[in-house]
This record gives structure tokens, C-alpha cells and sequence, in this order.
């Protein structure tokens, strides 16, 4: 939580300089890697040159390494206590799927009811309903699929402050439904894909 000083500076909750009702950018990748081969500096530099075109002036980086359907993200919660504060007037994001998978237009009238607008610097070429719906799905199953992966890899339980493994029968089950449900995955996606 930021201290009263805090408010009252030109820093965020972490430090970070702000201007009051100032311009803030947010930046997304859904990996560690992706933010390795560089996805996260290009995406700050887009949107940062934006903000230098439109007049914006300096803005403040808030950045996430995670699934754009994760609501938790740590930068995304730092951003929206800004934006709740009046602290940030303009948000820009160099795709609206950085900011969220879904519910893009939820968030836009939530900055809104706080004084506060979302600008989207590129936008993807125009598609189909279809399209749309389809990359939709595969970033549902694509999520889901990595919480079954995530749940496969922790065989470790924590009992009473110490790590008990798993017996090879759980891990073996564990096996079993992960390939399960990659298969279904499998499935629906070609299907989806033989429809497009």
C-alpha cells in the first residue's frame, strides 16, 4: 500500500516516477522467453514513441510477464491503483490483447468511471467475426492447458511446512490426464481450424 508521501510525490507504489494525471503505457508477454528474445522492449518502445507523437510526454512503464487472462498481474494491479487515484489520465497499449484477452471493453469503462482513457496504438488488421472467435478459443484452451501443465509439474505437496513427493501412481494419473487433455485440445483446435 502507498504511504500518504507517496500520493503526494511524483513516485508510484514502487517508486516509479509519475506525472499527476500523467500518461502510462502497459506492456504484455506471455513468457520469459518471449521477454528474452526482446517481445517486451519492442512493445515498451512502440508504445513509448506513441506517446511522443500524440504529445503525451514521458510516460510511466508498467509491464507483466504472464497470461493476458490472468487477472492478478502484479503491473496490471500497480497500473489500475494509479488510474483509481487519478494519478494516470492515459493509458496506452500497443495492442488491446496486451492489456486483456477479454473483457477489453470492461476495463475501458472502468478507467473511464475513474477519468481515465485507453488508447490502443496498433491495430490489427481487420477480421472476420470467425476470426476473431477462433483466436478467442485457442487462448481459453491455450490457458487452461497450462494450469493442467502447471498442476502435472508440482508433485510436491507442502504438508505441514515440508515437501511430501508424490507416489509414481499420482504422478502417472498426473501423466495420464495432461495427455488427455492435450488430445482433446488437439481436437478442437483442428476442428476449429477445418472451419475457418
Amino acid at each position: 500500500m502507498a504511504t500518504i508521501e507517496a500520493l503526494h510525490s511524483n513516485k508510484d507504489d514502487r517508486g516509479d516516477a509519475i506525472a499527476p494525471a500523467g500518461t502510462a503505457v502497459y506492456c504484455r508477454v506471455s513468457s520469459h522467453e518471449q521477454k528474452a528474445k526482446g517481445d517486451l522492449d519492442r512493445q515498451v518502445a512502440t508504445a513509448t514513441r506513441h506517446c511522443a507523437r500524440a504529445g503525451f510526454g514521458i510516460p510511466v512503464v508498467f509491464t507483466d510477464v504472464g497470461s493476458g487472462l490472468n487477472a492478478t498481474r502484479p503491473g496490471l494491479a500497480r497500473l489500475c491503483k494509479q488510474v483509481e487515484s487519478g494519478r494516470v489520465g492515459t493509458v496506452v497499449v500497443s495492442f488491446k490483447d496486451r492489456l486483456t484477452r477479454f473483457g477489453f471493453e470492461y476495463l475501458r469503462r472502468y478507467f473511464a468511471s475513474h477519468g481515465a482513457s485507453i488508447i490502443v496504438a496498433r491495430q490489427p488488421a481487420t477480421r472476420s467475426m470467425q476470426d476473431e472467435l477462433v483466436e478467442d478459443l485457442i487462448a481459453i484452451v491455450t490457458s487452461f492447458s497450462g494450469r493442467v501443465h502447471g498442476m502435472r509439474g508440482s508433485h510436491g505437496k507442502q504438508v505441514a511446512g515440508s515437501t511430501v513427493k508424490a507416489d509414481p501412481c499420482t504422478r502417472a494419473m498426473d501423466k495420464a490426464v495432461s495427455a488427455a487433455v492435450d488430445a482433446a485440445i488437439n481436437a478442437v483446435v483442428r476442428e476449429i481450424l477445418k472451419h475457418t
